[in-house]
């Protein structure tokens, strides 16, 4: 599993295509067409940072279980498909940042991944007898919360496309935020 993430996440930056320039024309358009590059690089910076909180996700997810069911496994199926989906979803919001289709792609990959996520997350609190540690009350109630940020900025985000598709991916910065908001919450 963590393969997947890893490769996942190296895939990304294939989006990022060197731009093809003579030697001479380089000195002259090499910076313009690096700084032209802002929407694929913003693209792939909220990605990474996406994928690798998925990744920590699955392992906190992962640190509970005892044995695994075929319900599970195809729950973490989901999950990795649309993982290894991201990079396409990244690159094509990246080229087409002012595309809502694009955009929406994205928005889209997101909230089926947090909606997986948090199934996942439901399934785990339902199935204590799976489970090599028990999830207090306490607990599940805080990853219910934890698993509502993505599906909540993704939809925020498709919303936002209707106004502005390339300002919409910016909802993402919202999820450290939300993410210490929920964990602040929980704790009390």
């Amino acid at each position: 599993m963590d393969g997947i993430f890893a490769f996942a996440m190296t895939l990304l930056v294939t989006g990022l295509v060197i731009p093809q320039l003579t030697m001479s024309e380089a000195s002259a358009e090499l910076p313009a067409r690096i700084a032209a590059m802002r929407p694929e690089f913003f693209s792939f910076f909220i990605a990474f940072f996406v994928l690798a909180s998925f990744w920590l996700l699955h392992h906190r997810n992962f640190h509970f279980i005892r044995a695994v069911d075929p319900v599970l496994v195809r729950i973490n199926l989901l999950i990795l498909a649309f993982i290894v989906l991201m990079p396409f979803t990244t690159n094509i919001s990246g080229d087409y940042p002012d595309v809502q289709v694009a955009v929406d792609l994205f928005h889209a990959n997101m909230f089926i991944v947090g909606l997986l996520f948090l199934c996942h997350w439901l399934y785990l609190t339902k199935k204590q007898d799976r489970l090599s540690t028990g999830i207090s009350r306490a607990e599940a109630v805080a990853g219910i919360h934890r698993g509502l940020v993505v599906p909540l900025v993704s939809a925020l985000g498709f919303v936002i496309s209707f106004i502005s598709p390339s300002w919409s991916m910016a909802t993402y910065l919202l999820l450290i935020p939300s993410f210490w908001i929920v964990r602040r919450f929980s704790r009390e």
